[in-house]
């Protein structure tokens, strides 16, 4: 090399360095479609848990839907598209879910259901049925008993209505005793449910006065709750 070269090599910068890399830092990086596992396992779920509903569907009335077109309420009524007739299935599973069910789509909060070993027992309050002291239906009474047959008449079970008072009515001045205010109550509570179309031969009507209460009759509260009818769906069928 010569001098000049040399020279002009001392004179030149140096080339710049390279910066050293730094080692990558160990990251665990979480994939973005992770959730979709989860939520395709859900999805999996939930069309198992409707196919096993519509399996267990009532074949019976499967078969009224697909051969009249019609459309069936919860108490096992069905309503034809072109002819509007009403067609009566009588149904075997009656239970207490099902009958609480139609009194909550008809608005029917009055009224008390409570699955016994006899069967179903329907509480009717009478001071929210009946004038006070009489054996008489108010208004409401009529029309809430006329919805309860709505159901009635779709099931083939027998029917028991009982009247029951508490210790201290005596009733209007033709009615005189406990015996005979409860029997008139549940007369009355009878008579309209054969007044909607209930068949005679499956009614039965009891009057128990005050010996059947089912809450004490020291308290106002447990006398009220003790003046009542109860219309029974008993366990067997006709």
């Amino acid at each position: 090399m010569t001098e000049e070269n040399t020279a002009r090599s001392a004179l030149e910068p140096p080339p710049p360095r390279k910066p050293k890399e730094k080692p990558p830092k160990a990251v665990d990086e979480l994939d973005p479609d992770a959730w979709m596992v989860t939520f395709s396992d859900l999805l999996t779920l939930l069309m198992t848990f409707f196919v096993l509903i519509f399996a267990s569907a009532d074949p019976v009335e499967k078969a009224v839907q697909e051969a009249f077109g019609q459309r069936s309420g919860v108490f096992g009524l069905y309503r034809h598209n072109v002819m509007e007739q009403v067609l009566i299935v009588p149904r075997q599973d009656l239970s207490e879910d099902r009958l609480q069910v139609f009194l909550d789509e008809v608005g029917a909060l009055d009224i008390e259901v409570e699955q016994e070993e006899q069967g179903l027992v329907v509480t009717l309050p009478t001071d929210a049925y009946f004038l006070p002291n009489s054996a008489q239906l108010n208004g409401r009474a009529v029309r809430r008993i006329g919805e309860l047959a709505d159901f009635l008449r779709a099931t083939a079970h027998q029917i028991r209505v009982e009247g029951h008072t508490d210790d201290l009515e005596t009733g209007a001045p033709s009615i005189r005793s406990n015996w005979e205010l409860s029997l008139a109550r549940g007369g009355a509570v009878l008579q309209q449910l054969l007044k909607s179309e209930i068949r005679a031969n499956r009614l039965s009507l009891v009057g128990y006065g005050a010996v059947r209460p089912r809450f004490d009759n020291v308290s106002r509260e447990g006398r009220q709750r003790n003046r009542r009818v109860e219309i029974v769906i008993l366990n067997r069928r006709q």
